[in-house]
């Protein structure tokens, strides 16, 4: 089944997946990544700010899950390898920030994430991700406004979220612990002013 633009159900999504940037490549998952899936979201290094690692079975649910929503609605927190040795990186997407069953229009807000696996720390590839993940929001799905948040003591994620141009909105109960996470917002207009403006601080996405 070919997913539909969730803006235009009528539409069928040419593009499965954000476009390869200076450093990164994007594709989708598939079942023979439960390895990788594993070796990500069972991380306790990776996980720390988000409810803590995950069981096995709980990784393979969590990519079932993502492959469902490719192929429900287009866009998933795709798996990302870097482009000139093809280890993996981890993965950045979307995910619906309401509820899917909430009866309204998703499309118009999603979330964006990041989960870097922690040999790819410190070059600033989650950056690079991100900014690949929200041009395909604003540009491809036709998304309004995308939010991000963090764990309430992740600091760096803090300053890579408002690197990225997003604006604080609210505090949401989120994960596992049931903690509150502050929550962030970037408006379509508002990203596409920032990529007309010369500043060197948006890293080049290809």
């Amino acid at each position: 089944m070919q997913p539909t633009d969730p803006s235009n159900p009528a539409k069928p999504i040419q593009q499965s997946h954000p476009a390869p940037t200076e450093r990164l490549l994007f594709r989708t998952w598939v079942l023979a990544d439960r390895d990788l899936a594993r070796s990500l979201w069972t991380d306790p290094q990776v996980m720390r700010h988000m409810g803590g690692a995950a069981s096995p079975e709980a990784a393979d649910n969590r990519l079932l899950q993502e492959m469902e929503r490719q192929a429900r609605l287009g866009f998933q927190y795709w798996p990302i390898f870097l482009r000139h040795t093809g280890q993996f990186a981890g993965c950045a997407g979307l995910r619906c920030f309401h509820p899917e069953s909430a009866g309204r229009e998703m499309h118009k807000e999603m979330e964006v994430g990041v989960h870097l696996a922690h040999t790819c720390w410190s070059q600033r590839l989650g950056e690079e991700a991100a900014c690949a993940v929200i041009d395909y929001a604003f540009g491809v799905l036709g998304v309004e406004s995308l939010m991000a948040g963090h764990g309430p003591a992740h600091s760096d994620s803090q300053a890579l979220i408002l690197r990225l141009g997003f604006v604080y909105a609210q505090h949401v109960v989120w994960g596992p612990l049931q903690a509150l996470h502050p929550f962030y917002r970037l408006r379509r207009g508002d990203h596409l002013l920032r990529c007309n403006d010369s500043s060197p601080d948006r890293p080049a996405v290809l």
